[in-house]
């Protein structure tokens, strides 16, 4: 990072901050800093403080120095003195005659007075206050909304300097002040408005609604502090937030309510650092259990004895606006968190079981939610594929893996790949957890039959650019789409192995090959992978065999990495991982592009086994060899990529 860009890092109030979306979870966290760094980024007050003064000081010595004359000459030498002695004496002053009435004589002095106005340095101050939070939020921003970073760091980093430029050079200040907040407000709200063109709604700043919740988060952080109500039941790591981004309290009059809000607090900050996408508590007479899903895998997440454990599911509930005293019907609800400035999603289910009140909440990543096609882990050559194939028109693109595979991340990322708003684009999906802006989501269950595919060719008939639908397994359906892909593109998710499994689970639904023939494009089948922890994995040597099956040799490939094998008994949990061994997911994907050979192919319904060969001839790599490309790396391991490949 250049040093400007550090400088301008570090001045940041929290409640004035926009909806920052930052990186996703999959990416590698950092390591933990030293005493000295951790009290440096914990305390944004200190660093917003010190960042005031710096400016404080430069605008002041900038105005100084804009505002005062030179300095007076100093006193001659002695021999000059001397020489200024001996020299004849100069003639007397003339005498001035006295002014007219009106006229003042002119005041002659030898130094130039210092002349600073308080209110412009204030003025000054305030303003560069706000071009370092902008920019400061801009170089967040950037990254969260994955937008081109140089090139509107440098505009709105630029617009800054020039604004504070003009403000503090100008001659008259009270033009220069307005010329300057002209100058760095064109570049800020040119920024703004780009990426409230790339994410959802809520998510945008500079509008009626973003001023308003500026206005509630204030007002209610004032009444936080002069109100002495009941116990908020989030501290400084989780703020609970409703749909409508104002702080949920929760009430906790008794001993043991609090302490059951102490523990939530904890099992969601614990949950939401570890990247689980889903939390599972369950209330037992004996103590309440607590399960997390790490990239796919079940969790402990510390048990709770009662009687907090009583208090618990009553809480979540209070959290996601539902009934806390029912405890036997099935309810669903919505709230947010923010951790550590990220935005999370959470869906609640409650329900009474024979052992127990249960309660589900799923994490929703509202950063990761928003991926685009060059971040999903796709090569260069199957992102090109990808997009030739989405850009058909009409046309038909299947993508497909098996369940808990990413394939809605994945169809969501090709919606974002279209103008959304020159083009008329309909989803249909069987629910809906994340939405894309600007996109017709429809919900569409399957289990309707004909009524469901009748609601379908309703929407088809409408004249959309692009369709899609997620998870198809109705013959019905298949053929609304299938004459929809006559005249426009559409996109369509399917559960199976490969990306044969594909061709031949999407012709059984259409009941033969003819539609495929005619407008299939491009053909897509995936698998998640969990990303070793760079802390603690394990380096190896790998086996000769393995190498000379991969056609490898030992001097391409010095060491390979795997999860640690063996644990310390006693020793302290990896600080990254948690002991997990894993941080994050990718996905690995097998891509066909189907041109008219291939089309030709599949109308005369050769063996699968030739289609397959001729994509390999045309440069299609499969998931073992788009695994082991991670595997290399060191990203995963051998075993973690087989175990994706083998998921049905």
């Amino acid at each position: 990072m250049n040093p400007i860009a550090l400088c301008i890092r570090v001045a940041c109030p929290r409640f004035l901050r926009g909806p920052v979306m930052p990186r996703s979870h999959s990416m590698p966290t950092q390591r933990r800093p030293a005493a000295a760094g951790r009290l440096w980024a914990c305390h944004p007050a200190l660093r917003n403080g010190l960042a005031l003064l710096a400016t404080a000081a430069l605008v002041l010595a900038l105005a100084t120095a804009a505002h005062a004359g030179p300095a007076p000459e100093k006193d001659a030498k002695a021999p000059a003195e001397k020489a200024k002695a001996a020299a004849p004496a100069p003639a007397p002053p003339p005498q001035f005659v006295s002014e007219p009435e009106g006229f003042a004589r002119p005041h002659i002095s030898s130094s130039t007075e210092l002349n600073v106005s308080i209110i412009k340095v204030v003025l000054c101050v305030l303003f560069a206050g706000v071009v370092f939070h902008v920019t400061h939020w801009t170089f967040l921003d950037v990254r969260a909304v994955n937008t081109k970073e140089v090139l509107w760091e440098s505009v709105v980093l630029g617009s800054g300097v020039a604004g504070l430029a003009a403000a503090i050079l100008v001659p008259m200040f009270y033009v220069g002040l307005p010329l300057g907040i002209l100058l760095f407000g064109g570049g800020a709200v040119a920024y703004a408005m780009h990426r409230n063109g790339l994410v959802d709604p809520p998510f945008h700043v500079l509008t009626a609604e973003h001023f308003g919740r500026i206005k509630r988060r204030l007002f209610r952080q004032r009444e936080d502090v002069e109100s002495e109500g009941p116990v908020l039941g989030t501290g400084h790591d989780v703020i609970f937030m409703g749909l409508d981004d104002i702080p949920i309290r929760l009430e906790g009059t008794a001993k043991h309510e609090r302490e059951a809000n102490r523990e939530i607090e904890r099992f969601f900050y614990q949950a939401i650092t570890r990247g689980a996408t889903m939390i599972g508590y369950l209330a037992r007479p004996q103590k309440g259990e607590v399960r997390f899903r790490v990239a796919g895998e079940i969790a402990p997440g510390g048990d709770i004895d009662p009687p907090a454990s009583e208090f618990v599911a009553a809480s979540l509930k209070r959290l996601a606006g539902l009934d806390p005293s029912e405890v036997r019907k099935p309810q669903e609800g919505r709230c947010r968190a923010v951790v550590e400035a990220k935005t999370y999603e959470l869906r609640v289910k409650a329900a009474g079981t024979v052992k127990g009140e249960q309660v589900a909440i799923r994490i929703i990543d509202l950063a990761a939610s928003q991926m685009r096609l060059d971040q999903l882990g796709l090569g260069e050559t199957q992102i090109v594929g990808l997009q030739e194939g989405l850009a058909a028109k009409p046309g038909l693109v299947i993508l497909s893996g098996p369940k808990d595979s990413g394939l809605t991340t994945t169809l969501h990322a090709c919606l974002r790949n279209y103008d959304r708003y020159s083009n008329n684009i309909i989803a249909f999906e069987p629910h809906i957890d994340v939405e894309v802006e600007n996109v017709n989501h429809v919900v569409v269950s399957q289990e309707d039959g004909p009524i469901a595919a009748a609601e379908v060719q309703k929407h088809t008939r409408l004249e959309p650019d692009v369709v899609s639908f997620d998870a198809l397994s109705l013959s019905e359906i298949a053929q609304v789409l299938a004459e929809a892909a006559q005249e426009h593109t559409v996109l369509v998710g399917l559960r199976a192995a490969d990306t044969m499994q594909a061709i031949v689970r999407m012709s059984e639904l259409l009941g033969s090959t003819e539609p495929l023939a005619a407008r299939l494009q491009v053909v897509l089948n995936q698998r998640l992978v969990r990303l070793l922890c760079p802390q603690c994995k394990e380096a190896y040597r790998p086996n000769p065999e393995f190498l000379r099956k991969s056609n490898l040799t030992s001097h391409q490939v010095d060491v390979l990495y795997r999860p640690p094998t063996k644990t310390d008994e006693g020793a302290a949990p990896c600080p990254q991982c948690h002991d997990d061994r894993f941080i994050g997911r990718t996905a690995i994907f097998e891509l066909m592009p189907i041109d008219q050979t291939a089309r030709d192919m599949i109308g005369s319904g050769d063996n699968l086994n030739e289609l397959r060969t001729y994509g390999r001839k045309a440069g299609m790599l499969n998931l073992q060899e788009e695994g082991l490309r991670l595997v290399l790396a060191g990203r995963t391991s051998i075993d973690e990529v087989l175990r994706a490949i083998k998921a049905t």
